[in-house]
């Protein structure tokens, strides 16, 4: 069971890795000229934009909506990692415990996994 569990809070991780060996073995996208470069950077800039846009409410919420959203993504981790914790006290078949436990490695892999990469980074 711990292993299952420490596989499942590593995917994340592994994923990111991959992902920068490919791109520094095959080079990813390089621009050849200071064109190309300032073309790369407007097109990341213009796609974080438009995420941002559909993250904008229409018209002004009040302040418990705008907390509520900040926070709805933490608020149903939590939920799910005390769920799966609490399901472990409970008389439930194994089967259903180790999924609890799994959704809950997948949930500490959303929270937590970019934030290992970052680190490794630096």
């Amino acid at each position: 069971m711990i292993i299952e569990t420490i596989v499942g809070a590593l995917v994340p991780v592994a994923a990111e890795g991959v992902k920068g060996a490919l791109n520094k073995w095959f080079g990813g996208v390089k621009p050849l000229n200071i064109d190309e470069q300032i073309k790369l950077d407007e097109s990341e800039i213009k796609k974080l934009e438009a995420v941002a846009k559909l993250d904008n409410p229409v018209g002004t919420p009040s302040q418990w909506v705008i907390d509520l959203r900040a926070s709805a993504r933490y608020i149903a981790a939590g939920v799910v990692i005390i769920g799966a914790i609490g399901l472990q006290f409970a008389p439930a078949d194994v089967a259903v415990k180790l999924q609890a436990l799994e959704a809950a490695n997948i949930v500490f892999g959303f929270l937590f996994g970019s934030r290992v990469v970052a680190g490794w980074k630096k």
